[in-house]
């Protein structure tokens, strides 16, 4: 979850704001990742849902699709994957750190395990 220090927006509507995760820099077995383009590309588009607008999840999309029937749907604290060209970078000044404010439509799934999702991608 996000800094304390830093505090985040209050997305609104349908928006929701995602805390990119920070690429592995070492596997298991203590092998250096830090260099593997593969593993830094798919965390591009991982992340932790750190706020979510009142109407998230909840409306229809202008396609018609009623989000509010969905039977799971992405809450506070999930880690999710969504949309990698998707959102609007919001950069921290002074820092590194970003967060990218997205529509809910954006996310495409909810990860349970990071660990078992990093297994995919570790090179």
């Amino acid at each position: 979850m996000t800094d304390k220090k830093f505090p985040v927006p209050i997305p609104v509507g349908w928006k929701v704001i995602v805390e990119p995760k920070a690429a592995k820099t070492e596997s298991e077995n203590g092998l250096d990742l830090s260099a593997t383009q593969d593993a830094q590309e798919h965390l591009v588009y991982i992340g932790e849902i750190v706020a979510v607008g009142e109407s998230a999840f909840k409306t229809k999309t202008s396609g018609g699709v009623d989000l509010n029937s969905w039977k799971v749907k992405p809450q506070l604290g999930d880690n999710v994957m969504f949309s990698p060209y998707g959102g609007l970078r919001i950069h921290r000044c002074g820092t590194k750190k970003h967060l990218i404010l997205l529509n809910d439509t954006d996310i495409h799934a909810i990860l349970d395990n990071l660990d078992d999702y990093y297994s995919w991608i570790d090179v």
